[in-house]
């Protein structure tokens, strides 16, 4: 009898402790647009401005430093302009450190058709962005080592809870010429095992950008990134 209560006492706890980590599990790596919204049928955060603040969020406090982070801005290859990316800080939530000025890479921009690469040689996936017809800039953003700044879940909403520390590197964006822009974020961790791990923004918490009036057009882009992603599921 008492055995019986011990195991069942020890499936409790273990219980209760999953519970707990999952209720705070956050990704790695996150995007946010300050006054964006959230687009629950792309899930993706979606802006119509020109100019607006775009957060790159570590979860420092999981895994440790999150090593070379890159940002990447997906754009139709038959179309020219500018992105910018200025650094500043947010006054939403605690954000006490300006980020160094990103370092464009060799691919600013890529060949038509190109996929990010991550830590490793990875591609991140498509997932309904990039291939024919998508090119895409790229700037390094160091690596996040802090946990200066209290984070949550950015999905479905600003959140409401704040159950961790890690590192916001806010920047202002200005975008010319372009008819949409798409952002996801990657670097890696290192772990005891399996060692160094590619790391990115879950395709639930990326963003974009298209010009206002937005409506028509986020609803063609939305069904097709839609279609695009259930298909690569498949």
């Amino acid at each position: 009898m008492r055995a019986a209560k011990l195991v069942w006492l020890v499936a409790l706890i273990a219980t209760i402790v999953c519970g707990v980590d999952k209720a705070i599990a956050l990704p790695t790596l996150q995007l946010y647009i300050e006054g964006a919204t959230y687009d629950p049928n792309t899930e993706t955060w979606v802006i119509g401005k020109s100019e607006f603040v775009l957060w790159v969020i570590g979860d420092v406090q999981s895994f440790g430093t999150i090593y070379d982070v890159k940002l990447a801005a997906a754009v139709k290859s038959n179309e020219s302009g500018t992105i910018t990316l200025t650094p500043t800080t947010t006054s939403l939530v605690e954000d006490p450190s300006t980020p160094p000025n990103p370092t464009p890479t060799e691919n600013f921009p890529s060949a038509d058709g190109a996929v990010p690469i991550m830590h490793g040689g990875r591609p991140l996936p498509s997932h309904g962005i990039y291939g024919p017809g998508v090119k895409f800039f790229e700037w390094s953003l160091g690596n996040f080592t802090l946990t200066d700044s209290p984070i949550g879940d950015f999905t479905n909403g600003f959140p409401t809870e704040f159950p961790k520390y890690g590192q916001i590197n806010a920047y202002i964006v200005t975008i010319s010429g372009f008819s949409w822009v798409h952002f996801d974020a990657y670097g890696y961790i290192v772990k005891p095992n399996p060692g160094e791990q590619p790391v990115f923004a879950p395709f639930s918490h990326d963003a974009t950008y298209t010009p206002e009036p937005a409506a028509f057009v986020l609803l063609l882009f939305g069904g097709a990134l839609l279609l695009r992603r259930k298909t690569g599921r498949k």
